[in-house]
């Protein structure tokens, strides 16, 4: 299972974790029948409540953020036309430093209380001890606000089952590939007729018998070099290059997708240089509007007609991959 939201839960900011950290230490207390030896064990005790509330908190999401160990894998690519690899490697790696920081100040302080020849001086080491870890959470402040960007743009990517053979539906944009994937699977993805309607990879299910499949409609792939292409046309290329074991290539001959049937076939061409081991299955859609007369699979989308077609079409593809079924 591909799943980059992992659990992760809200991403508190500076100021929240520093509050959750001293918000109660003033309730810790410590009974000793020497002033001076009172106060020390309080200020120790305060300051390794901050501390853990501190460092766990800022280890919690170290952890809980997908791992990206690897670049060559799929997760680390969606990572990386999500929100950067790099930038969110460098936040955890500033959260990681930070709570091994506030670590390292608690036995230098706490050091210093013991230490300490009056009530007066244990006092000031313990403040001194609150202000350095409060500068050092709020360095990484800017760290946090990037966590809780990237958590944000995770939990808009679908998860995905690498257990199921998955099929990845391409082509330009408002050609059908929506449409299609509504019709074959529980999916919901948004319909509409303007361009890049599918803001990002769309996730259905489709059930024959006791066989379960993945389909994936990506986004609108624009005829153009892939270091030109933005964020969510960079998102079908993973999808495409990680995820498919057949593609189905949706043309629009009628071209009211804004596209004309030159384009199109530049672009499947494009799409067959870049992926020449996986089956591709050329369809034409919107048959209700245009019967082109050529040879190719054809199909509406909006009516339904021709779509069972296709869809056993698809599968023959994959059908060499599929594993036996389990004998009960």
């Amino acid at each position: 299972m591909h799943n980059l939201r992992k659990r992760i839960p809200t991403i508190l900011t500076s100021e929240e974790i520093l509050d959750k950290a001293f918000r109660k230490l003033n309730k810790i207390d410590k009974e000793c029948p020497v002033k001076a030896d009172m106060v020390k064990r309080k200020s120790m005790a305060r300051i390794a409540s901050a501390t853990d509330v501190i460092s766990s908190t800022l280890h919690k999401y170290v952890k809980v953020f997908p791992s990206i160990n690897t670049r060559d894998d799929f997760l680390a690519e969606m990572i990386e036309v999500t929100v950067g690899v790099d930038k969110l490697k460098k936040s955890l790696s500033n959260l990681d430093w930070a709570a091994g920081k506030v670590k390292e100040l608690q036995k230098q302080y706490t050091s210093k209380v013991m230490t300490s020849s009056s009530v007066q001086s244990a006092d000031t080491a313990r403040k001194a001890f609150y202000g350095r870890v409060s500068s050092i959470v709020k360095k990484v402040g800017p760290d946090l606000e990037f966590l809780t960007y990237a958590r944000s743009e995770f939990r808009k990517v679908p998860d995905f089952n690498d257990e199921f053979l998955t099929m990845v539906i391409a082509g330009f944009p408002n050609v059908g590939k929506s449409q299609f994937l509504s019709r074959i699977s529980a999916a919901e993805p948004e319909v509409a007729p303007y361009p890049f309607t599918t803001k990002g990879i769309a996730v259905g299910m489709h059930q024959v018998g006791m066989r379960r499949y993945q389909v994936i409609d990506t986004p609108g792939l624009l005829d153009r070099e892939l270091v030109e292409r933005n964020r969510i046309e960079m998102q079908a290329v993973t999808a495409l290059k990680h995820l498919a074991n057949a593609i189905l290539f949706i043309l629009d001959p009628t071209e009211t997708c804004g596209y004309h049937m030159e384009s199109q076939m530049k672009l499947l061409e494009s799409v067959r240089t870049t992926f020449p081991e996986l089956p591709i299955l050329i369809v034409e859609n919107k048959l209700d509007i245009l019967d082109s007369g050529s040879d190719r699979l054809k199909m509406s989308a909006a009516t339904g007609q021709g779509v069972e077609e296709v869809m056993t079409a698809l599968l023959d593809s994959i059908k060499h991959l599929e594993k036996p079924e389990p004998m009960f």
